[in-house]
Formats: C-alpha cells, sequence, structure tokens
C-alpha cells in the first residue's frame, strides 16, 4: 500500500503530492530507460559497458585528492587501511582499478536482479554457506542480517525471499520519490521488503518479534556514531542498532555478505553467527556484539579487497578528545577480542 501525505499548496487544496521538479521527471524517465536496457541487454555487452563506464571513473580517482586529505574517498580509505594493523601496507595489483569496475558491475548487477528466480537461483548463487541461516530460520527465530558495503549487498535480500527467506531491509531514501520507486521496484521483485531507514527501529521490532528476518547495513554510522570498535585496524564509528535489538529479542546476528564471484554469479558468504547472550553488563554486551560485526565484515573485506565501497565515509566520524597521528590519519586501534 502506497500512502501520500496531505499538503497545502498555495490554492489551499489538500491531499495532493507536491509538484516534483521538472528534472526530477527527467532523471527518473532515464533512470527507468537505462534500468530496462541494461536488464535487457546479453551479459557479455552489459558488463562489457560497465567496463567502459569504469575507466573514467579510475582516471577521475588517479588525479582526484591523491593525499587524502578529505575525510572520505579513495584515497583517504586507501591512507587508513592499507597501514600496519589494517591489511598491510600494500594495496593489492590493479586494486583501484577493480574497485571502480566492481561499482559499475554493481550497476549493472541491480537491473538484472529480476534474472533471478526460483529456477536460476542455485545456476548463479552458491549457497552452500548459508545452512546455518536456514536452519535458524527454520526454528521459527527471528534474525537480524548484518551485512555491508560489500560485495552486491542487494543480492542477500533478493536470493533469499526466493527461498521463502523473506528480508526486511533498510535503505537510505532518495530525496527524489521516482528514483526511489525505480530502485524499490528492482529490490522488492522476489518479495523482499525494504523500509526507509528514518524511525525504522519500531517495524525491525516488530518483525523481530514476528520471528522474522531483518536486513542492516552494518558498516555507515551516519552523522554519528554510539561505539567505536575496530574495523580494519581503525576504530570506525558504529551503531549499536544491530546489537540492541539482538539483545532486546534474543534474535542471533548473522554477518553475512554476497560476494560476486563472477558476472551475474554470485556466493553467499556467513562470516560469523553471533548468538544473543546476556552478561548482565549491557553495555559490555553492545560493545562485543558490534566488535564481532566489525571483524566479520572485515574479514570479507580482507577475503575480496575490491569489492568494498572505497568511496564511503567509515572513518569520518571520530571520538570525541581523539588526536590524529603524525600522518593525520586517526590513530591505529588497539587489537581486541570479541570474546
Amino acid at each position: 500500500m502506497t500512502m501520500v501525505a496531505a499538503t497545502n499548496n498555495d490554492d489551499g487544496a489538500e491531499g495532493r503530492p507536491p509538484h516534483s521538479p521538472w528534472w526530477h521527471n527527467v532523471l527518473t524517465r532515464l533512470l527507468a530507460a537505462v534500468t530496462w536496457t541494461f536488464g535487457a541487454l546479453p551479459s557479455p555487452i552489459a558488463y562489457f559497458l560497465a567496463d567502459l563506464g569504469a575507466i573514467p571513473i579510475a582516471v577521475l580517482w588517479l588525479v582526484s585528492d591523491r593525499r587524502g586529505k578529505r575525510v572520505r574517498g579513495y584515497w583517504r580509505n586507501v591512507r587508513i587501511v592499507y597501514r600496519d594493523g589494517g591489511l598491510g601496507t600494500a594495496r593489492p595489483r590493479l586494486h583501484l582499478w577493480k574497485v571502480a569496475r566492481h561499482l559499475t558491475w554493481l550497476a549493472v548487477d541491480s537491473c538484472r536482479l529480476h534474472r533471478i528466480t526460483k529456477e536460476t537461483l542455485h545456476r548463479v548463487v552458491d549457497l552452500r554457506e548459508l545452512e546455518p541461516v536456514l536452519k535458524l530460520h527454520g526454528q521459527q527465530k527471528g534474525i537480524i542480517w548484518a551485512t555491508g558495503h560489500i560485495g552486491v549487498w542487494d543480492v542477500g535480500g533478493y536470493a533469499c525471499a526466493l527461498l521463502n527467506v523473506a528480508i526486511t531491509s533498510v535503505f537510505r531514501p532518495s530525496p527524489i520519490p521516482g528514483v526511489d520507486r525505480i530502485i524499490s521496484k528492482l529490490r522488492t521483485g522476489s518479495g523482499q521488503v525494504v523500509v526507509a531507514k528514518h524511525n525504522v527501529v519500531g517495524t525491525l521490532r516488530r518483525a523481530l518479534q514476528r520471528r522474522e528476518t531483518i536486513g542492516l547495513l552494518c558498516d555507515s554510522a551516519g552523522r554519528r556514531g554510539d561505539s567505536f570498535p575496530p574495523f580494519l585496524g581503525t576504530g570506525a564509528a558504529t551503531v549499536a542498532t544491530p546489537a540492541l535489538l539482538s539483545l532486546s529479542s534474543g534474535a542471533p546476528v548473522v554477518v553475512v555478505t554476497a560476494m560476486r564471484t563472477g558476472k551475474f554469479r554470485f556466493a553467499l558468504r556467513v562470516w560469523d553467527v553471533i548468538p544473543a547472550m546476556s552478561s548482565g553488563d549491557r553495555a559490555k554486551d553492545v560493545e562485543r556484539i558490534l566488535l564481532r560485526i566489525n571483524q566479520g565484515l572485515g574479514r570479507a573485506v580482507a577475503a575480496h579487497p575490491e569489492q568494498w565501497f572505497w568511496q564511503g565515509r567509515r572513518f569520518k566520524h571520530r571520538p570525541v578528545g581523539e588526536q590524529p597521528g603524525p600522518d593525520g590519519l586517526p590513530p591505529v586501534a588497539i587489537t581486541l577480542t570479541s570474546s
């Protein structure tokens, strides 16, 4: 059901949606045409065009902010992650090009999600590691699916809905309603439910009470962070929502990603299953769960370093009073254990 909020226009009429700027309509129609085209093209042509699109992205990164002075972006994250305490001190060969190509392939993958059907599912998506998650679902337990901007995150929810494990996923809405409708249609074609990010905790809590599965992107802290457990060797602002929901509902947290293994070929990887065990110290339990989530997602990036969203602002927000190191970067985090 679609709900439209009542508004007042200059004529005093009520109940009419606000008039969209003309360029919203143009952009929406253009996006619709692009998504349809890349969804219909033969696979070799679609991904060849994606490779061409990756070239200007890679060139732009080569010449933009090479010293990583901004609070976000490819070079900033490379400087933070590829040092002692992160993923080593040297990027993999052709890393920048592979990251740029991953972004354009990601766009093509999204346009072709409708090609994942019950008939093609097991050919397109490797589900072997998902067995423990399916067992939890079979026990009629609510599950918190913790993933990140790693791999092709929409594939997980899309594929699981075809296995009768419908996931309620949270997304960041676009300011352009038409764009939202197109993206939501792509994501929900198999039965996945998507809800806007704002004021959504109550919706997620009710889904867990019904013993359903919810999905959260856990490598983005928005405007603030509740805590700063290490991620790839550096403290990273991490919202406490998955941990709080787990402790209040008793639902386990499953750290899972959908990694690309080829042209429109994927594997669901399970990096950790975190039970909702309470020690009696709520703050300590929250820290433990968030640390394990970050460790699991970190292992995913270590295994597939080209498939993380390196343009993000994962390390932008810092703890109050933290002093940067001599290199101007956040300090390397003290190694912590999740026990």
